[in-house]
């Protein structure tokens, strides 16, 4: 009997401690980005379905002539810049989750569009990845000489800052600040326009104001009106 009732014992603390790990594995899981996080962990696909997708169809879309192209990650996806711009055709080639390493994956479509403006906002998931500043810093200064500058007018645009208390994964509003110094010194050094779109959207803190945001990173309708204000 006595050996019975110490197995139930051992057996409930077993449970307890059990539920506890996969609790707290769960959260950190959730805080380092979820599901998207748990499917790169086990695939071998370098790029996710919804990148490769995207990217097949853009490359199968045939164009005359492309006035704008917005370049960049999910905050570029979310976007409806055709709206902004009802004169002229304006490609939208931003895609969730995407980084300096995709975009360099897939530039050679944006680039033979020959496209009038080409505006590029991409880094804050280079910055959620850990990629080293210069790392970041060649594959941006690939991605700007890629275009015919005779051709092409290129529009870099600064990372945008994150609502640390809205966003639940770790990122730095002061890295944000040192890859845009980055961005504006390749801006220079290249002969292109830089974008500084912060000064409008951070409050005294260094935060992405609540307004603009949904979630702490993503940008609302006021977001976007104020993002197409500033260009």
């Amino acid at each position: 009997m006595y050996i019975l009732k110490k197995f139930k014992v051992l057996f409930i603390l077993s449970l307890v401690i059990n539920f506890s790990l996969v609790g707290v594995g769960s959260i950190v899981v959730y805080n380092q980005g979820g599901m998207a996080l748990v499917k790169t962990f086990f695939s071998s696909q370098e790029y996710p379905d919804y990148y490769l997708q995207k990217k097949h169809l853009f490359e199968s879309i045939e164009y005359e002539t492309v006035d704008q192209v917005f370049l960049g990650d999910s905050i570029t996806d979310h976007g409806e810049f055709q709206e902004f711009f009802p004169g002229g055709l304006v490609l939208n080639r931003g895609i969730v989750e995407d980084d300096t390493s995709g975009v360099m994956n897939r530039i050679e479509e944006v680039v033979k569009r020959n496209p009038q403006e080409v505006y590029i906002l991409i880094g804050i998931n280079d910055i959620g990845k850990e990629v080293d500043a210069e790392v970041y810093r060649k594959n941006m200064e690939e991605i700007i000489q890629s275009f015919d500058q005779t051709k092409t007018q290129v529009i870099v645009q600064s990372i945008l800052p994150v609502n640390n208390k809205a966003y639940q994964h770790a990122i730095s509003n002061k890295t944000v600040d040192q890859f845009n110094e980055i961005l504006q010194l390749l801006a220079e050094e290249n002969g292109v326009q830089y974008v500084d779109l912060n000064e409008h959207f951070q409050n005294a803190e260094g935060q992405l104001k609540k307004e603009f945001t949904v979630d702490g990173i993503h940008l609302t309708g006021k977001g976007y009106d104020l993002w197409m204000e500033n260009l």
